[in-house]
């Protein structure tokens, strides 16, 4: 099978996996716009490309030993606590506008994406595996990156098709339930980050 075909079906099957990056892009994709949303999205296949690059560059045995410290680990779960918390405690903003954005707010989901799923020890894991299975796959190197790339666009491709749904279910939310989702979805980042604090101390 060709080498994006195969990356495409693995990366829309792991965008699935439910965690603090979904939350992160239906939030912003919720309580803002649909570009927001895909600011977000944006941000999250930043991080994927540069942490695909660190997993084709280092060896695995040195990725694993740090994304295994508990330096890191604390430090993933204190900026996830820190997402949750200001989601919590910030007035939710409805926006009724869903083209205009100022590059100074442009900013603001695109590192939320990037930030979110850089830190998240789990992305580095799941990386290594992308990896180490195609380097034992493919024997020529040009096939290994048209398969990361294939993941890329998998994931990327999903998470937009996330933005829009959840920019569809806004025409049936009062303001009221979209602002009790985002409050929730506030308490499940602050819920991993407790995971994520237990499993690096114990």
């Amino acid at each position: 099978m060709n080498p994006i075909i195969q990356g495409l079906f693995i990366g829309l099957g792991t965008s699935f996996i439910i965690g603090p990056v979904f939350f992160t892009l239906i939030k912003n994709s919720l309580q803002g716009s649909k570009l927001n949303g895909i600011l977000t999205a944006l941000g999250i296949l930043v991080s994927d490309i540069f942490v695909a690059f660190i997993c084709l560059v280092f060896s695995k045995e040195f990725l694993i030993n740090y994304v295994n410290q508990t330096s890191f680990q604390l430090i993933g779960a204190a900026i996830l606590a820190f997402f949750g918390i200001s989601i919590l405690l910030k007035p939710v903003q409805l926006s009724n506008n869903q083209n205009k954005q100022s590059p100074k707010k442009a900013i603001k989901p695109l590192m939320q994406g990037f930030t979110v799923n850089f830190i998240n020890p789990a992305v580095f894991v799941i990386w290594i595996g992308f990896v180490t299975f195609a380097e034992q796959t493919f024997a020529e190197s040009s096939s290994v990156y048209w398969f990361i790339f294939g993941i890329l666009l998998g994931i990327f491709s999903t998470d937009v098709m996330k933005v829009f749904g959840a920019s569809f279910l806004t025409k049936y939310l009062n303001p009221k339930n979209l602002i009790i989702l985002s409050k929730i979805i506030g308490i499940l980042l602050i819920s991993f980050s407790i995971i994520v604090i237990i499993k690096a101390v114990i």
